[in-house]
C-alpha cells in the first residue's frame, strides 16, 4: 500500500517589502479615519499628534513582544501556539478565535465605510454602494488566490500610494484648512481614552506574524513590524492634525470624515482623490486581511481545531476555502453594519479586542520566560519579565475601558458584543472541537493501522519468499 501523500505546505516567497506592506496595510484601514475622528473628541486637533506618537511608543514595546514570540515559534498559527504553550489549550483557542473576529470586523467595517463614502461622493443609493464593495472584495479574493507573491506585490504598491496620498492631502489641509473647526473637537478631555485611540490606529500590524512560514527569511517579520509602526506614526499624526483643523463636531460623527477633510482643503477634486485613497485602503485591508487570516485558519485547521477542508491549498499554495469564506463573511457583515449603523461601536469593539490580545501576548512572554527558558529567542523584549507583566496589566485595563465606551459616551454595547462573540467561540471550542479531535485521532489511527498492515504484509511476503526452494524463486527473478 502506498504511503499517504505529504501535506502541502505554504510557499516561502514573501519579501521584506511585501511583509512590510502587509503589516502597514492591514493597520492602515479606512476604519482608522473613524478612530481619528473619535480621538479628536478627547484632544484638540493641534495636540492630536501627541496621542498618535504616544501610541507609537507603546506599540514599539508591543512589537518587541511579538518579535520575541515569533522568534521562538515562527508559525502561521501565531498567537494560537504561543497562548497554547502559556495556558490551557481550550482557553488559548477561545481567545485566538475571538481575536480573529476583530480582523473580520475591521474588514467588514472598512467595506461599510467605502460604501458610505461612495454613496456620499456620487449620490448613489446604498444598494449600488454594496455592489462596489462586492467588486472590491472580489478583487482582493482574486489577488489572494493567485498566490502570496502577487498578493504581497499588490499590497506593496497600494500601501505606498495610500500612505503618500494621505500625507499629501493632510499637509494640504493643514496649510489650507478652508475654515476653522467649530467647538466639538477635543470637547471631552480624557488622556487615557485618547491614548487608546492613538494605539487603535496601529492595530493589526502584528498580524504579519501569521506569514512567518512564507517569508524568505525569519528576520523579515520583526523588521516589517518596525517599518509599519514608523510609517503609521507619521501618516496618522499628519492626518489627525489635518482633521482637527478642518472638521467640526458634526462632521467628525460621519462615516466619511476623511472625504470632508479633502473637500474642505482642495474642493471636489480633492474629495474624489480621497475617495480613491479610501477605496485603496479597503483593497489593502481586504487583501492584507485575507492573506493573514486565511493562513491563520489554515494553521489552526492543520492542527485539527478547525474543519480539515480549510487546509486545502491550490497550485499557488493558497488556502482556497478560507479566502472565499473571508470574502463572503466580510460582505455579509458589512451589510449588517450598514443596516444597524453601528460603525462607532465596531471601532470600540475592535480596540477592546486588540488591547486584550496585546495583554495576552505580554502574558505569553512573562509565562514562557519561566516555562521555556532554554528555547532560543532571536529577539528578546527589553526589560524582560517586569515589562511584560506591566504590559499585561495596562493593556487589560485599557481593553476594559474601551469595551464600555463609544466616543465620550459610556455604553456596554461593545462589551456585550465582545462577550457574545467570545460566548459563541467558547461553545464551538467546548462542543465541536472535541468531535474534530476524535475524528482526527480515528483517522490517524486508521492510517497508522494501514501502514502497519502494509509493512506486515511486506514482511510476510519476504519471509515466504525466503522459505521457498531456489528453483521456485528463479522464475520470479
Amino acid at each position: 500500500m502506498a504511503e499517504p501523500l505529504a501535506q502541502p505546505v505554504l510557499r516561502r516567497a514573501l519579501s521584506f517589502g511585501g511583509a512590510s506592506a502587509i503589516s502597514t496595510g492591514l493597520a492602515f484601514a479606512a476604519i482608522n479615519f473613524l478612530g481619528l475622528a473619535q480621538l479628536l473628541t478627547y484632544v484638540s486637533g493641534p495636540m492630536s499628534w501627541l496621542a498618535i506618537a504616544a501610541g507609537g511608543l507603546v506599540m514599539l514595546a508591543v512589537r518587541w513582544v511579538f518579535a520575541e514570540l515569533n522568534g521562538m515559534h515562527p508559525t502561521a498559527a501565531g498567537i494560537r501556539l504561543w497562548l497554547a504553550r502559556a495556558m490551557p489549550d481550550k482557553a488559548a483557542l477561545t481567545i485566538t478565535l475571538t481575536y480573529m473576529v476583530a480582523i473580520v470586523l475591521v474588514i467588514a467595517a472598512d467595506a461599510y465605510i467605502i460604501g458610505e463614502a461612495l454613496a456620499y461622493a456620487f449620490g448613489n443609493g446604498r444598494l449600488i454602494a454594496v455592489g462596489y464593495v462586492g467588486l472590491l472584495l472580489l478583487l482582493a479574493t482574486w489577488l489572494n488566490l493567485r498566490g502570496i507573491k502577487l498578493a504581497g506585490a499588490a499590497e506593496r504598491i497600494v500601501t505606498t500610494v495610500v500612505v503618500l496620498a494621505t500625507v499629501a492631502i493632510g499637509i494640504a489641509a493643514i496649510a489650507h484648512p478652508g475654515h476653522h473647526a467649530a467647538l466639538g473637537a477635543g470637547s471631552s478631555s480624557s488622556p487615557i481614552q485618547a491614548l487608546i485611540l492613538g494605539i487603535f490606529v496601529y492595530t493589526g500590524f502584528e498580524w504579519v506574524t501569521t506569514n512567518a512560514e512564507e517569508v524568505t527569511e525569519p528576520r523579515i517579520i520583526p523588521r516589517a513590524m518596525l517599518v509599519a509602526v514608523l510609517v503609521l506614526a507619521a501618516s496618522q499624526a499628519v492626518f489627525a492634525v489635518a482633521m482637527g483643523a478642518t472638521l467640526d463636531g458634526a462632521s467628525l460623527g460621519t462615516a466619511y470624515p476623511q472625504l470632508l477633510v479633502a473637500q474642505q482643503a482642495l474642493g471636489r477634486a480633492g474629495m474624489l482623490v480621497m475617495l480613491a485613497v479610501t477605496a485603496l485602503t479597503a483593497v489593502n485591508t481586504f487583501n492584507g486581511g485575507f492573506v493573514t487570516l486565511s493562513r491563520f485558519m489554515y494553521a489552526v485547521a492543520r492542527e485539527g481545531k478547525l474543519p480539515r477542508p480549510l487546509t486545502r491549498l491550490n497550485e499557488q499554495a493558497v488556502p482556497v476555502l478560507p479566502v472565499w469564506i473571508l470574502g463572503g463573511a466580510s460582505l455579509v457583515l458589512a451589510a449588517v453594519v450598514a443596516a444597524t449603523g453601528s460603525f462607532a461601536v465596531i471601532v470600540s469593539l475592535c480596540a477592546a479586542l486588540e488591547m486584550g490580545v496585546y495583554s495576552a501576548a505580554g502574558y505569553c512572554v512573562w509565562r514562557l520566560r519561566r516555562r521555556e527558558p532554554g528555547t532560543p529567542r532571536s529577539y528578546r523584549l527589553r526589560g524582560g519579565v517586569p515589562v511584560a507583566a506591566v504590559l499585561t496589566v495596562v493593556f487589560a485595563l485599557m481593553g476594559l475601558l474601551a469595551s464600555v465606551s463609544v466616543g465620550p459616551q459610556f455604553t456596554l454595547a461593545p462589551l456585550g458584543l465582545l462577550l457574545a462573540c467570545a460566548g459563541l467561540v467558547a461553545v464551538y471550542v467546548w462542543t465541536y472541537v472535541p468531535r474534530l479531535e476524535r475524528r482526527e485521532a480515528e483517522e490517524l489511527a486508521a492510517r497508522r493501522a494501514a501502514r502497519a498492515a502494509a509493512r506486515g504484509a511486506a514482511r510476510t511476503a519476504s519471509a515466504t519468499r525466503a522459505e521457498m526452494p531456489e528453483a521456485e524463486q528463479e522464475p520470479r527473478q
